[in-house]
């Protein structure tokens, strides 16, 4: 059985295998990089050390909107970083095997599978596809990923 945490970015929701989620904050302030890629939202105090906090509606190329007030800071070998998104949601358990399997990672957007939960369809994200994602468009911009 496998526990994920669905959070909605834009129209659509999202899921994270929960080994992948540290912790999942609540009202931070977000202190923005200047010059920094659209993506990166700014970075947050998370116990005493500061990560950086990716937008990923921008990331996923969904229209600017409004970073949630729960943020949701990833485990990273190196080092941690957190995803803004617009609203976190309750984990589920899920007992079977994702409904479709995707190998195409640049046309889905780092989706590794939907999930059909509850009548609902969850995209499963590929953290390390997100990662090499993030890593390509701060080179892009001569920034670096924390």
């Amino acid at each position: 059985m496998k526990q994920l945490l669905p959070f909605m970015v834009g129209y659509e929701t999202y899921a994270l295998e929960l080994a992948e989620v540290q912790e999942v904050v609540e009202d931070q302030t977000i202190y923005p990089f200047p010059g920094a890629p659209a993506a990166i939202a700014g970075a947050i105090s998370f116990h005493g050390r500061i990560i950086t906090v990716i937008d990923l509606a921008q990331l996923l190329n969904f229209p600017a909107g409004k970073i949630g007030r729960r943020i949701i800071v990833l485990v990273n070998q190196r080092g941690p970083v957190a995803l803004g998104v617009d609203q976190v949601h309750k984990i589920i358990n899920l007992a079977t095997e994702p409904t479709k399997k995707r190998e195409n990672y640049s046309e889905e957007n780092c989706i590794t599978a939907i999930i059909n939960h509850a009548g609902k369809m969850i995209n499963l994200l590929d953290l390390e596809q997100l990662q090499l994602q993030l890593e390509e468009l701060c080179s892009e911009t001569g920034g670096g990923v924390v």
